[in-house]
């Protein structure tokens, strides 16, 4: 099943991989990782939503690797692709936040680094929100507020509003956050 990973045909290649991390146990997941790498720039971005997705489902089976599986999608939410693939994997990391607790300051934080570059409205909306919700949450609520703070600047009116919103549910929520929530406005 391995060497069909390097098949020219990209549709098999694809589903080698995923099968692979569909049927994977849980001490071949960094092996995996390490083969995905090279794999998913050489696919088309249908072809790298089925894989985020089976690598969403491989962490929801062995949550004790999360950190390796966040950072692999981590690291492809920052190269190029269009929306559907990038929601694809906003949508994996969230999932995994809400599922795995232990991934979720890593995982909000990744999602914060991405919002500082995204180029889409729907997705640092989407972000923001749930950042909303999950951010005053956590051990250390306050290094969130740079990330949203920087959307009220930097952003278009739609993500900026958003942006005000989360920031007035950190005021809300976060008694140690009430005086920066009043100060920013």
């Amino acid at each position: 099943m391995e060497s069909l990973i390097s098949d020219q045909n990209r549709s098999i290649a694809t589903l080698a991989i995923t099968t692979l991390l569909k049927t994977g146990n849980e001490s071949s997941v960094d092996r995996l990782m390490k083969q995905m790498t090279n794999f998913m720039s050489d696919i088309a971005d249908e072809f790298k939503i089925v894989v985020v997705e089976a690598i969403r489902s491989l962490c929801l089976k062995f949550p004790l690797k999360y950190r390796s599986l966040m950072n692999f999608l981590s690291n492809i939410l920052r190269e190029e692709g269009g929306f559907d693939y990038k929601k694809a994997i906003v949508d994996s990391i969230i999932i995994l936040i809400r599922d795995i607790p232990d991934a979720k300051e890593s995982g909000l934080f990744h999602l914060c680094e991405f919002i500082e570059d995204c180029e889409f409205t729907y997705l640092s909306t989407q972000i923001l929100h749930f950042l909303g919700n999950e951010g005053p949450k956590t051990s250390d609520p306050s290094k969130y507020i740079r990330y949203i703070y920087n959307r009220v600047i930097l952003e278009n009116a739609t993500v900026r509003a958003s942006a005000v919103s989360t920031l007035a549910k950190f005021g809300a929520l976060v008694d140690a956050l009430k005086s920066l929530a009043y100060l920013s406005f």
